[in-house]
């Protein structure tokens, strides 16, 4: 099947036609500095007439969903769905992060995938290479200074033994001399120093490997992965918190019937509603509910014992998200947490879940350990998340919102 790339998640863009058996038929490269609307239309018609494939024989057209300049994957990303509405073709994507660690060819190793963000931040992604080469998505991307993205690195690296450290991309070759003060080695030998590559991504777009390793679902949209959200969808959001009233109290039998629907329409494992019932009457158990307008709008499950507390599930309806309910469950927790005593709070998460990775990141939670393979419907791995209540922290952050934990 032939198909089209088109890499426009920074100032150096890639244009590739895929013939049916993998070979190349016909690739555009340029830097176009900030001028991606006025370029990519006329480099994407090049490469096409220089492969002699009409728009109408495409079967796929790839795009990089980022994160990178916020305008060349907006535009990428408009072309590709273009191309394809007018060819019947399938929309593909990728992270430029995915697609990196996916041709970094390491093994034994914490891939950290680098691209510029902008002034001396960088983009980072977090994946581990086992011993064969099979890369699995580690962690949520960052975005910071090279020093911020190494004290990232420090954290993740305990989660996987004696593993070496790799970084590539662009973004490697921009910041190498710290980046090899800091890890001797870890930039060598070079990948992508000089770009992001089509063939990287039409070939990760194409894997079929999933939310493992860092790309989309095949029931998900193609959305693209900013990482920093743009300054006015964050003024709008803020807007929208403030005039939204959210109410906490404690999760009822009658709640559940409602709960129950929630976590078949959300979750790929849902919680029966006769384990929640089980549940909410058992001394040490955090169980509330979120109300906005009267109406469910999210709740979390938690145990407090002595010692560290688990939270177990933590969700916000899909209608009520990005509005400050899950930071709401989340600091009532931690305080409840507090009062009775425990020393902290340790929770699992999806690698692929990013914002509820923010969310506790936010509000003082790290890093703590690994569960490989922990989800069956994906087969991705678990973090673990811990806050200890001695740090003092994360009770009063304003973050994003999560879908689960």
């Amino acid at each position: 099947m032939i198909g089209l790339a088109i890499e426009a998640a920074t100032e150096h863009v890639e244009i590739l036609v895929r013939g049916a058996q993998g070979e190349t038929l016909a690739a555009e490269v340029e830097e176009v500095g900030h001028g991606h609307t006025r370029r990519l239309t006329p480099l994407v018609a090049l490469a096409l007439a220089r492969a002699r494939v009409r728009p109408a024989e495409l079967g796929w057209v790839a795009a990089d969903l980022g994160p990178g300049s916020f305008t060349g994957v907006r535009v990428g990303l408009a072309t590709a769905e273009a191309l394809a509405l007018a060819s019947g073709a399938a929309v593909l994507g990728a992270s430029s992060l995915a697609a990196l660690a996916l041709a970094s060819g390491a093994s034994g190793a914490l891939v950290v995938p680098l691209v510029p963000a902008g002034r001396r931040d960088v983009y980072a992604g977090f994946f581990r290479a086992d011993r064969r080469g099979t890369v699995s998505l580690l962690a949520a991307p960052r975005v910071g200074t090279t020093a911020e993205i190494l004290a990232a690195v420090a954290e993740a690296l305990p989660l996987l033994g004696r593993a070496a450290v790799r970084f590539v991309g662009p973004g490697a070759a921009r910041e190498q001399a710290l980046l090899e003060a800091a890890h001797p080695g870890s930039t060598t030998p070079g990948v992508r120093f000089g770009g992001l590559s089509a063939d990287d991504l039409a070939h990760a777009a194409r894997s079929g490997l999933g939310p493992r390793a860092g790309l989309p679902g095949t029931a998900e949209g193609m959305r693209p992965m900013y990482v920093r959200p743009a300054q006015a969808e964050e003024r709008v959001r803020h807007r929208v918190t403030a005039a939204d009233p959210v109410t906490l109290r404690p999760m009822a039998p009658t709640d559940l019937p409602a709960i129950a629907q929630v976590e078949r329409e959300v979750f790929s494992d849902p919680w029966p509603e006769s384990f929640f019932l089980g549940e909410i009457t058992r001394p040490h158990v955090h169980a509330f509910v979120a109300e906005s307008g009267g109406a469910l709008a999210g709740y979390s499950v938690a145990w407090l014992a002595a010692g560290t507390g688990h939270l177990g599930n933590l969700a916000v309806l899909p209608g009520h998200r990005r509005r400050g309910i899950a930071r709401r469950l989340l600091t009532h927790l931690m305080a409840d947490a507090t009062a009775q005593g425990c020393e902290g709070i340790a929770l699992e998460v999806r690698v692929s879940n990013f914002a509820a990775q923010g969310l506790y990141r936010a509000h003082g939670f790290r890093l703590a350990g690994l569960r490989r393979g922990y989800y069956r419907d994906t087969g991705e791995d678990a973090l673990v998340m811990a806050w200890h209540a001695t740090s003092g922290s994360g009770l009063g952050d304003a973050v994003p919102d999560s879908t689960e934990t």
